[in-house]
């Protein structure tokens, strides 16, 4: 027991976003006594393990050493499979983030420190958000102390993933979910303050881009096209996320001809990208493809030429029918667009 235990406290309880002091206090043991077994100068004792593999969310078998499979992961797992079913639910757009966002307040209540569940809630209070606010949507009109408490929750449950989490990645998705939540709040200057810390791609000091040149000078160019294989998807990815705000903003904002014109340079910029089908995630190009088709709608209807919305989406649905797509693809497009279509279409 002794030469896998400590480690395996000390992993545990660090996924749990828990100092030596904070769990030594949920057992009612001294510090000392915590830096103690995770050293493996001692043991803890056998009537302790129970409460201790509670605390920290696994199996005792799991802090033994036994269970590779942690309860921790096993909860994960269980909430994320409750959630997609959520969305996949038939309830409208705005009421699937309502009930989504309650569903992980509270599960994120009943297990503290799960710190993949609170990124996964900020960022659907974040959603809610944008359904919430009345310059946007105001689907929820007269619920605003409903939904001030979910966004007080989520914010406070994401200032403490922020400050004990270890995982960049989690810390950074919550920031930038946080700042919607308060973008949506009218709160700007705290939304600032959490985009403030966002790592920038302005300098061009990115870590894919001298990763791929590290591969190159260590190993090769037949190795580093490996890097920048998976560096072209993300920068697809990325890309994609940048012409959609903008396609959205001027779609929604923008006088019709100027906004045709710009969609069509975001839409030109995406199939360059597809000329290469091994350097898109053809997930996000038929959504970019869908978004694009439906601001284009957006800006023509608001304009008050519903005729030439029609014969727009017309276009598109020809277009698409001729692409290098599968048939599945195909129906895949035309389904989010219609989608999109019947939930906003009330709004243009």
């Amino acid at each position: 027991m002794g030469n896998t235990i400590g480690n395996n406290i000390k992993t545990y309880r660090k996924n749990k976003g828990f100092t030596q002091e904070e769990l030594a206090a949920l057992l009612n043991v001294t510090p000392q006594a915590v830096s103690k077994w995770e050293s493996e100068n001692s043991l803890p004792d056998i009537a302790m393990l129970i409460p201790l593999a509670q605390i920290l969310g696994v199996s005792t078998d799991a802090l033994l050493g036994y269970d590779s499979l942690s309860e921790n992961e096993e909860i994960i797992a269980r909430v994320k499979k409750t959630v997609e079913g959520m969305k996949h639910s038939e309830e409208g757009r705005a009421e699937k983030a309502m009930r989504i966002s309650e569903y992980l307040a509270t599960q994120t209540t009943l297990n503290p420190g799960y710190f993949e569940i609170i990124k996964d809630y900020v960022q659907e209070t974040a959603n809610l958000s944008m359904y919430a606010d009345p310059v946007l949507e105001n689907c929820f009109p007269g619920e605003e102390e409903r939904l001030g408490k979910i966004y007080k929750d989520a914010i406070r449950k994401g200032a403490y993933l922020i400050g004990h989490c270890a995982d960049r990645t989690l810390v950074e998705r919550t920031h930038f979910a946080v700042a919607w939540i308060y973008i949506h709040m009218k709160d700007f200057d705290n939304a600032r303050a959490h985009i403030n810390v966002l790592p920038s791609i302005s300098p061009g000091c990115i870590a894919e881009k001298i990763s791929m040149e590290l591969t190159y000078f260590e190993s090769g160019f037949e190795k580093m096209k490996d890097d920048i294989a998976n560096n072209s998807l993300l920068l697809f990815d990325m890309t994609a996320s940048f012409l959609n705000t903008i396609a959205q903003d001027y779609g929604w904002n923008g006088e019709k001809d100027e906004a045709l014109k710009v969609i069509d340079w975001c839409e030109g910029i995406v199939k360059a990208y597809a000329s290469m089908k091994n350097v898109i995630s053809m997930d996000h190009y038929l959504r970019i493809r869908r978004s694009l088709a439906f601001f284009r709608l957006v800006a023509v209807k608001r304009s008050g030429d519903s005729d030439g919305a029609i014969k727009l989406y017309n276009e598109f649905k020809e277009e698409i029918s001729r692409e290098d797509l599968t048939d599945e693809q195909k129906k895949t497009v035309m389904a989010l667009l219609d989608n999109d279509i019947a939930h906003y279409g009330k709004y243009a």
